[in-house]
């Protein structure tokens, strides 16, 4: 005052941050599957992440590292990117991963089959070999034209017939071959002579 006498008192000033930082998330990724496998080896771009004071950690829910890149399996995988700055303030973005299955079954197709017709008769019965087929992923169904089942075993008719096996897989990926069945007529006529 204006005889000299002086009080004093403090406060604070407190700055908060109340700023999440800012993302800019990773693309959606597609690619094939690694040649004879279910997966994919997948390489992600780093996340593009931005802070006004800055950032404490930066982590993904697939692997739970700052670094998204690894295995992914045939499919759509949704990773979420999760951003927080030293004062705690939180952002999150996500992109998927899809792996697409390209691959087609592998077939050992049946060799063709040539046999004599069943006594009597000019049809033949054959027995045939179930088909050898292998995927990636897996099979989902194997089928032939001759009698709609997995067995192509049955009675042919004379002649030659063509036969197509069917292979699909789980996602959908056919693999189709061919094989011939030949039925000869190996039997001679019955005669029954007159008599003198």
């Amino acid at each position: 005052d204006d005889s000299g006498n002086a009080t004093s008192c403090n406060f604070n000033v407190s700055l908060v941050d109340n700023t999440a930082p800012a993302i800019t998330c990773s693309a959606n990724i597609i690619q094939s599957n690694d040649l004879g496998a279910c997966n994919a080896a997948v390489t992600v771009p780093a996340l593009v992440t931005s802070d006004n004071c800055g950032i404490a950690s930066i982590v993904n829910d697939f692997n739970g590292t700052a670094d998204a890149s690894g295995t992914y399996p045939v499919g759509t995988t949704t990773v979420t990117w999760t951003v927080t700055d030293i004062s705690g303030n939180v952002s999150t973005c996500s992109f998927d991963v899809t792996v697409n299955d390209d691959e087609l079954p592998v077939v050992a197709c049946t060799i063709d089959i040539t046999q004599g017709s069943d006594l009597g008769t000019c049809d033949g019965t054959v027995a045939i070999a179930p088909l050898v087929a292998t995927d990636n992923c897996a099979i989902a169904s194997v089928s032939n034209d001759f009698n709609g089942t997995a067995d192509a075993s049955g009675v042919y008719p004379p002649g030659t017939t063509t036969v197509t096996w069917s292979v699909t897989d789980i996602h959908g990926n056919v693999t189709a071959c061919s094989f011939d069945v030949t039925i000869l007529d190996t039997e001679a006529p019955s005669l029954t002579c007159a008599g003198d």
